[in-house]
C-alpha cells in the first residue's frame, strides 16, 4: 500500500466500533496496511501469525496468552539494527557478510527484556493498589506503536523536524518512534511504590496492624553518575563551530532542560525512569557520543547519531515532564503524548487515578487534523453526565497540556500553529483547550463551580463553550 493511503489519514476514528478501528483494526494495520520496512522476516512472520479478534481488548488478549512479550523484543531489536545500518562508522553496506554481526545479547534487548517480563509481571499487584478498570501497559505500548507510526507515514510522510545539519531517513525516524512507543511506559513500577505503601498502611491499620516500615527501593550509588551523565546527555544541544574550515560540534548543557529532568527524576516520574532504564540496558545508548569538553569534538556523524539518541530519550522522558514546553507539532515528544492520550481515555494510569477519574466510561477518539501547524483531536467519552470528581478528573488531564503550551521563550515565533483538544461526553459536557489567533483559551459546558474552582484562578480563565468546531 502506498504510503498516500495508509489507514490513519486524517480525519480518523480510534476505538468507536471495535472492528473498524479497533484493536483488531490495528492488529490489520500491524499486519500489511501499514508500511514497517525495517522489520526483520522473523518478526514479520510472527504478526503475520496473531489472530485476529473483533473484540475490543484483542492486543489484550495478545499479552495475556504472552504473544506480545515475545514478539516486544524482536522489534525492539529490529529497530536498533535498523539505526545502527545507518550509521556508517560501523556498518559497511557493501559487505554482505555485516548483518552476521548482530546479536540481541550484544545490543542489549535480552536484558531488557527481563526489565520488561518482571513489569509484566508485577502489573497485576501494582493495580491491585488501584481500581480494576486500568490501563495494561504492554498492549498500550503496542497500541501508541502502530497508531504513532501510521499518523507519522501519513501525517508528516515519514518525517518529523530536525536542525539543518541533521539528515534522519524515513527508517530511521520508524526505528526511533518503535523505539519510543515500546519502552515509554517501562519505568512505571518504580515510579508506584508508594502508591503501593499508601494502600497497605491504610488497609492494615483499620485491622489493626502498626506499620514499621515501607516497601523501600533506592538506586545504586555508584549509578549517580550514570543517570546524571545521560540527564546531561538529554539536556544538551550540539553546537557547531568552525575550525579551519573544518565542521566540529560540541555539545552545550541546556540548564532549562537539565534542572527540569533532575526535578521529574526526583519525582520518580516514569518517563524519565524509563530514559534511565532503556539507556542502562541497550548498549546503543552506552556508545553514545557526548563531548564533555573542547578536546574531542563531534564530527558530522557523530553529532547526527548523538542527536537521533538525544531525541528518543526526550520524547519519553518528557511525555511525564509537563514543565517541558513544546512550540511545534512535528517532533517525537508532542507525537508520545498526544498519541497516548488519545487511546487510553476511560482506562486511566495510576497518576489519573489519584485525581478521581478513574469511573469516567471508555471513550473514542477522533482526529480531526494533525499536521506542522494543525492538530484538532476530540475525545467523546460514554458517559451521559460527569459528576464533580470527574469534571476535576477531566480538567486536571486538559491542564496538562495547557501547561505544556504555555507562554515560553520563542513561543512569539509559532503563534500561527493551531491546537484543539476536546472531551466530551453524551449528555452535552465539554471541555475544550484552542490555542489559535494568537492565544491560548480554555472552553467549558455545564462544568460547575464546584470542579472549576478547585483550581486556583481558573474560575476567571476559562469561559462558556461558545467556539465553532472548525480550526
Amino acid at each position: 500500500m502506498s504510503e498516500q493511503a495508509v489507514p490513519f489519514t486524517v480525519p480518523f476514528k480510534l476505538n468507536e466500533n471495535p472492528s473498524e478501528n479497533g484493536d483488531s483494526f490495528l492488529l490489520e494495520c500491524l499486519k500489511g496496511k501499514l508500511k514497517f520496512s525495517f522489520l526483520s522476516d522473523e518478526s514479520k512472520a510472527i504478526i503475520q501469525s496473531l489472530d485476529l479478534s473483533d473484540q475490543k481488548d484483542a492486543l489484550r488478549l495478545l499479552h495475556k496468552d504472552k504473544e506480545l512479550l515475545y514478539l516486544w523484543p524482536l522489534i525492539l531489536t529490529d529497530a536498533l539494527q535498523e539505526l545502527k545500518k545507518h550509521d556508517d562508522r560501523e556498518y559497511d553496506s557493501k559487505n554482505i557478510n555485516m548483518d552476521t554481526f548482530f546479536d540481541p545479547a550484544s545490543l542489549g534487548t535480552t536484558e531488557l527484556t527481563d526489565v520488561l517480563t518482571g513489569f509484566s509481571d508485577f502489573e497485576g499487584m501494582l493495580y491491585g493498589a488501584s481500581p480494576d478498570h486500568y490501563r495494561d501497559h504492554i498492549a498500550h505500548s503496542f497500541r501508541v506503536w502502530i497508531i504513532g507510526h501510521g499518523v507519522l507515514q501519513s501525517c508528516f510522510s515519514g518525517k518529523l523536524s530536525v536542525n539543518n545539519d541533521v539528515e534522519i531517513s524515513k527508517n530511521e525516524w520508524a526505528a526511533m518512534w518503535a523505539i519510543i512507543a515500546l519502552c515509554h511506559d517501562i519505568g512505571y513500577p518504580l515510579s508506584h511504590i508508594e502508591r503501593i505503601n499508601e494502600k497497605a498502611r491504610t488497609t492494615l491499620k483499620k485491622q489493626g496492624l502498626l506499620h514499621e516500615g515501607n516497601l523501600s527501593f533506592n538506586f545504586s550509588p555508584q549509578m549517580l553518575l550514570f543517570h546524571d551523565t545521560i540527564i546531561k546527555m538529554m539536556a544538551s544541544v550540539p553546537v557547531k563551530k568552525d575550525d579551519n574550515n573544518e565542521e566540529k560540534y560540541y555539545t552545550h548543557l541546556q540548564s532549562k532542560y537539565y534542572l527540569k529532568y533532575l526535578k521529574s527524576f526526583d519525582r520518580l516520574d516514569h518517563g524519565i525512569i524509563s530514559s534511565l532504564l532503556i539507556s542502562r540496558y541497550l548498549v546503543y545508548f552506552l556508545e553514545s557520543d557526548y563531548s564533555f569538553d573542547t578536546r574531542k569534538p563531534l564530527d558530522k556523524e557523530d553529532m547526527r547519531q548523538f542527536f537521533i539518541r538525544r531525541e528518543i530519550l526526550r520524547a519519553i522522558a518528557a511525555h511525564t515532564c509537563q514543565d517541558i514546553y513544546h512550540l511545534t507539532f512535528n517532533n517525537l515528544s508532542i507525537l508520545l503524548y498526544l498519541i497516548d492520550e488519545i487511546q487510553c481515555w476511560g482506562r486511566p494510569t495510576l497518576e489519573q487515578s489519584q485525581h478521581e477519574a478513574t469511573n469516567i466510561k471508555e471513550g473514542h477518539a477522533e482526529v480531526k487534523e494533525f499536521s506542522e501547524k494543525s492538530i484538532f483531536i476530540k475525545i467523546t467519552t460514554e458517559d451521559h453526565k460527569w459528576d464533580v470528581s470527574q469534571q476535576k478528573g477531566v480538567l486536571f488531564q486538559v491542564l496538562k497540556l495547557r501547561k505544556m503550551l504555555r507562554l515560553a521563550v520563542e513561543r512569539k515565533k509559532y503563534t500561527d500553529s493551531k491546537l484543539v483538544f476536546e472531551v466530551v461526553n453524551k449528555g452535552g459536557q465539554k471541555l475544550r483547550i484552542e490555542m489559535k489567533d494568537r492565544g491560548l483559551r480554555l472552553y467549558h459546558s455545564n462544568f460547575e463551580d464546584k470542579a472549576i474552582q478547585a483550581i486556583p484562578k481558573l474560575k476567571s480563565e476559562i469561559r462558556l463553550y461558545s467556539a465553532t468546531e472548525s480550526i
